[in-house]
């Protein structure tokens, strides 16, 4: 035949079945958008920071291979500020209609996230670390089964400190003086739950809680409730509160009492000295502060990450989820690269569901019953600090441990 006279039709339906195919596999040039709502504003902004730099990192090497099943990947980002309600619902609504094909974050949670990304298909991938996301899923699995966190639940912390803050005086070499217990708490289901599971397991091992109180956000001036730690004078003055100025505010103020005059006790922080404006604030009142973290960058990886990670910045990471949040983008890609296609997103789910994927804050292996990632020294483990020279010195568990813990300045 001419070539001059090749049919056109013919010439047509063989470019729609080229193209038909190149779908199918998974080629072709439309964008794969990657939602983050992340807190970007407000108290936990240098944190949102770190989030937005991993992904955006993870966005651009994932590009530079080729992208994911030969498409280019496109982050969009919602700011969900001090994690307002509202907030997370309006990014939701913003993000679903710029029809986003996952929703990863390292934390936008006030425990409305799970139920607004839950509403709709496709995966969303959060370490908020809360029960109230974690129970929608067990509560109605088939209608939130999208919905997965890749850290442990805030339970957790309690459960650890409990197991591992009174081991902790012996290491130091410092005895206690007695069984009683100061507690400080913010009205916040992540700081409270925690706190009250820890107060559970301590009383059954003999100790004594002699204060506790239930603060709001915002606290400016702390000399009441150190007042009455002064008067219990507790062995362990434990502290649970998200808010970076508040904890910040606190040992400032702790020191500036007790710094002088001392007080026998160990203090104990849950999780917020990892946030980089904490240090910022807390300066050198924080030397010898006891705090853990249920997500931490301990995997094989971490290094080369890292190196990775100046080369682009030309700064080292800030914060643990500048490492984590890696973790929930990686875990989809694995996911969607099983499946062959990125909107089949039962399928992509299901991979989630059954994966098995060691990452920067070590083995992601899903519980079947609320779909956390599940905790331990050989899944995600909880990690003890203690902040020395304005660093973050690892002191346990063992397998981790980096420093040895030393008795803080104030007790004398």
């Amino acid at each position: 035949m001419n070539p001059r006279q090749f049919p056109f039709w013919l010439f047509m339906t063989i470019v729609v079945i080229m193209g038909l195919l190149l779908s199918a596999c998974g080629g072709g040039t439309t964008e794969i958008k990657v939602g983050a709502p992340l807190p970007l504003t407000g108290p936990y902004a240098s944190d949102g920071e770190q989030m937005l730099k991993a992904l955006q990192m993870a966005v651009d090497e994932q590009n530079a291979k080729g992208g994911l099943l030969g498409r280019p990947l496109r982050l969009i980002t919602g700011d969900v500020g001090a994690l307002e309600a509202e907030k997370i619902k309006a990014v939701g609504e913003r993000l679903i209609g710029e029809g986003v094909d996952v929703v990863i974050t390292g934390y936008a949670d006030s425990g409305v996230d799970a139920r607004v990304f839950g509403e709709y298909d496709m995966p969303f991938l959060h370490a908020d670390a809360m029960t109230l996301n974690t129970e929608v899923v067990a509560q109605d699995p088939e209608k939130y089964g999208n919905v997965f966190q890749y850290c442990p639940s805030e339970v957790s912390y309690g459960i650890d400190a409990a197991a591992n803050l009174f081991k902790m005086g012996e290491k130091m070499g410092w005895k206690e003086p007695n069984k009683k217990i100061a507690i400080v708490k913010v009205d916040y289901s992540y700081n409270i739950l925690a706190a009250d599971k820890f107060a559970e397991l301590a009383k059954d091992q003999g100790y004594e809680i002699v204060v506790d109180e239930v603060t709001q956000f915002g606290v400016v001036e702390w000399g009441p409730i150190l007042s009455k730690i002064d008067n219990a004078q507790p062995a362990y003055v434990t502290f649970w509160n998200l808010d970076p100025t508040d904890a910040a505010r606190f040992i400032v103020q702790f020191k500036e009492r007790f710094g002088e005059k001392g007080l026998n006790a160990l203090v104990f922080m849950q999780f917020t000295p990892s946030i980089p404006e904490f240090l910022e604030l807390a300066g050198s009142a924080a030397e010898g502060l006891l705090w853990t973290a249920s997500i931490n960058p301990v995997g094989a990886g971490v290094e080369d990450y890292k190196q990775r990670w100046i080369a682009k910045y030309k700064e080292e990471p800030k914060s643990i989820y500048a490492y984590v949040t890696r973790d929930g983008f990686d875990i989809w890609v694995t996911a969607v690269e099983k499946a062959g296609c990125v909107d089949c997103y039962d399928k992509v789910v299901e991979n989630i569901r059954n994966i098995t994927y060691e990452g920067l804050a070590g083995v992601h292996v899903f519980t079947a019953t609320d779909q956390q990632s599940k905790y331990g020294d050989d899944f995600i483990p909880t990690l003890w600090y203690q902040i020395w020279g304005g660093e973050h010195l690892v002191v346990g568990p063992s397998k981790y441990q980096k420093a040895q813990p030393q008795m803080p300045p104030w007790i004398k």
